[in-house]
């Protein structure tokens, strides 16, 4: 099974969009540009996990998948990390690549630095750039972007709503990403674009997807944490090594996830009347999604 997404894009949006504050003290979220400002702080402090608090949720189904992600965003942080102290002379090497990249070109440096840069579409040459994207993404997923945050700004839509902008323009042409005050608490929130008609044939919010990306995000969850454990270990040799150990979990739970998301997306489109792919089958002696550990 072959995923073609462009991940490290989706990371690098998913980052820059969550880069905010949390709840506590000390960090605040009484305007847009406080919870922009406070960005790289969020970071610096080590509680990376602590980001979703600020998405809005729309109920508590996208609540306990939020709470999930954050998880395995904290879970991030923890193995990056890790191999910053097992490997510090590599992931010293990979930062200022990184930032070399980020200070030319702004975010296409920072994709062309994750992915290691432009590569043909030879096979080899696309497991190299992959094996370079999760490397760089486990040993270094905020730093890179946390260089940006103060290009990072606010535009006022109403007295509610701001639009985040970088660099005066949209991060993703055609992506509205928004921010909205939420009265209850009087606070601001970062918008997910879930509702944009391009997503409603492939992103559903009914209690049975969340339950269906909650097990993905925990699947992802698990296999950042046993890589953790190999790195504490010393079984992860090397830095580069680490894709390699990645892959491995992955091949053995990863499949099962994203097959369920196959028979949900298809079931879904065909009670909406629309075009449906055909889910792959589920070997008989799958275990299923793994549980969080």
């Amino acid at each position: 099974m072959t995923v073609r997404a462009p991940l490290h894009y989706l990371f690098c949006l998913l980052v820059l969009t969550l880069a905010s504050c949390s709840r506590e003290p000390g960090y605040s979220q009484s305007s847009p540009d406080a919870t922009i400002a406070t960005a790289k702080q969020m970071v610096r402090d080590g509680k990376a996990g602590l980001l979703v608090k600020l998405i809005r949720s729309d109920d508590d189904n996208m609540a306990r998948c939020l709470n999930r992600l954050g998880h395995t965003l904290a879970n991030m942080q923890t193995l990056a990390g890790e191999l910053n102290r097992a490997f510090p002379g590599d992931v010293r090497k990979l930062r200022d690549e990184a930032q070399s990249q980020s200070s030319k070109s702004g975010l296409a440096g920072i994709s062309r630095a994750f992915t290691g840069g432009r590569a043909n579409r030879r096979e080899g040459a696309q497991n190299d750039a992959m094996n370079s994207t999760l490397t760089r993404l486990f040993a270094s997923p905020f730093e890179a972007l946390e260089e940006e945050a103060a290009n990072l700004t606010a535009l006022q839509l109403d007295n509610q709503t701001y639009s985040l902008l970088y660099k005066g323009g949209p991060i993703v042409p055609g992506v509205p990403l928004l921010l909205k005050l939420d009265p209850k608490d009087n606070r601001w929130y970062f918008v997910l674009p879930t509702d944009l008609p391009i997503l409603s044939g492939f992103f559903f919010k009914t209690p049975e997807a969340w339950r269906v990306y909650t097990g993905l995000v925990a699947t992802l969850d698990n296999i950042v944490k046993d890589l953790t454990q190999e790195v504490r270990d010393g079984k992860v040799k090397s830095l580069n090594d680490t894709a390699r150990v990645a892959g491995e979990k992955a091949f053995t739970s990863l499949p099962f996830a994203i097959i369920a998301l196959d028979r949900l997306t298809a079931a879904e489109r065909k009670s909406r009347g629309l075009n449906a792919t055909t889910p792959s089958p589920i070997p008989s002696s799958s275990p299923g999604l793994p549980p969080p550990k």
